[in-house]
């Protein structure tokens, strides 16, 4: 059997690339901080700086995610079937994101067309 590999390029690929944006987002920490120093007591500010922390957890997850499934491929042949890809996502450690991977129902909200949020 030919291995391919390309389902364990594009997963390691991601992976790192998603590690590359999580890095970014902790890098934002001393922001946080900053808005909480200069809003003491807000808990508006409070709830923006965990809404940033747990995005960089998801992505670090979701980095996480997809080297298990580059290891999976690789260990494979350069395939992946069903119980792999349910194993690597019963793995993940936030468990709404596993929770999600099962088919919990969730409420997503969708970007309009034309509308970007600078920061």
């Amino acid at each position: 059997m030919k291995t391919d590999s390309t389902l364990e390029n594009l997963f390691l690929g991601l992976s790192d690339e998603l590690a590359c944006w999580a890095l970014a987002g902790e890098g934002l920490q001393h922001l946080a901080g900053r808005l909480l120093a200069s809003q003491p007591g807000s808990h508006e500010a409070l709830m923006e700086v965990q809404q940033l922390d747990a995005l960089v957890q998801h992505i670090e997850q979701m980095a996480v995610l997809c080297g298990r499934l580059s290891l999976s491929a690789a260990a494979n042949g350069g395939m992946l079937d069903i119980a792999m890809v349910r194993e690597a996502a019963e793995a993940s450690t936030l468990s709404g994101l596993s929770q999600r991977f099962h088919g919990a129902a969730r409420e997503v909200a969708t970007a309009t067309p034309g509308e970007c949020e600078l920061w």
